[in-house]
């Protein structure tokens, strides 16, 4: 009996020996160096930041750094953003830091769709990142940014890339901007230089074409012919009359009326014959391409058919006919607009 119960003793002395030893091995330091950068995404819970720190070499036991973050009652408190390690540190002390440390933000998921002004544009990142947007216009309308950046034109505008932008809150103005042109140049390679080249283009005046193509198409599939009619239009010394280019010169984007076509500037469309002078918004690659590769189509007149998209014509006496239709079913639709006449 005795020989039983030192053998007990020993076992469970060895047994508590080994789990002070594990306890030791896997709370102990695994490689953290000082400067190591930690980044937790909103909304990990802490098996995925285990995860993370073990796959990292950071800790030795995903499941101990759990069982820490639960009996201490870190599960929820540990917040999302950037962590830069001060020295190397054992579980338990990471663990404790990554409570007790006010992270650096995680950068903001911010979506540019296309066919925004550069002012439509800092709104969105003043809105969801609190990005100066009176510096922001103030640098994107100066040519002495342009110039800086390359951009022939007398403004940013058209330049700034539509795109998904991951910002920190507060950036620089032209810390964004630099990161739009940037995505322009990228998306805007040489092979398409070739393409505008073609039709005797410049960069500026075929991002002015899309951007007006951009502006007027309802859908994908419109984009190509639409292009197609200002191509012809412009062969023809035929004024484009496009309405985002009256819009842009009006500085907003109502529906446009007769009593607007008379507006003075280089960039209404009705007066003025050929492309505007830049762009009216900023294009995506769909309205570039189609301003590059325009439908072969006889059309040279189009109008709204209130469901979202165009009706296209070819002669003008075809093109009345369709804007008649137009204005009927817009009364029936509206008829408020009967008190003030519109172009279609």
């Amino acid at each position: 009996m005795g020989k039983t119960v030192v053998s007990a003793v020993l076992s469970l002395a060895i047994a508590s020996i080994a789990a002070c030893l594990f306890f030791l091995y896997v709370s102990g330091p695994a490689g953290t160096a000082k400067g190591t950068v930690i980044q937790i995404s909103t909304g990990m819970t802490s098996a995925e930041i285990a995860g993370m720190l073990k796959k990292k070499g950071l800790i030795k036991s995903a499941f101990f750094f759990r069982t820490v973050a639960h009996l201490r009652g870190y599960d929820t408190k540990i917040r999302a953003g950037t962590y830069t390690l001060p020295k190397k540190m054992g579980t338990s002390e990471l663990a404790y830091y990554l409570v007790t440390t006010i992270p650096v933000p995680p950068d903001i998921k911010i979506t540019v769709i296309e066919g925004l002004t550069i002012k439509e544009t800092a709104s969105i990142f003043f809105r969801k990142a609190k990005v100066d947007s009176v510096l922001f216009v103030f640098y994107a309308q100066r040519k002495a940014t342009a110039d800086s950046l390359g951009i022939d034109n007398a403004t940013l505008e058209g330049y700034l890339y539509p795109d998904t932008y991951y910002i920190r809150e507060g950036a620089r103005p032209m810390e964004v901007i630099d990161k739009m042109v940037s995505r322009f140049r990228q998306v805007f390679a040489d092979s398409l230089k070739e393409r505008f080249a073609s039709f005797g283009f410049t960069v500026n005046q075929t991002i002015t074409l899309a951007s007006i193509i951009e502006v007027e198409a309802a859908c994908d599939e419109e984009r190509p012919i639409i292009s197609a009619i200002f191509h012809r239009r412009l062969k023809m010394g035929m004024p484009l009359q496009a309405n985002p280019t009256v819009q842009y010169a009006l500085g907003t984007k109502r529906r446009v009326y007769n009593g607007d076509l008379t507006v003075e500037s280089p960039y209404n469309t009705y007066l003025h014959k050929g492309l505007p002078p830049g762009p009216v918004a900023s294009p995506g690659m769909k309205s570039v391409f189609a301003a590059l590769y325009p439908a072969e189509t006889n059309y040279l007149y189009f109008v709204a058919d209130n469901e979202g998209k165009h009706f296209f014509s070819k002669t003008l006496k075809e093109h009345q006919t369709a804007v008649s239709r137009y204005k009927v079913l817009r009364k029936q639709l509206d008829p408020q607009i009967q008190s003030r006449r519109n172009v279609p």
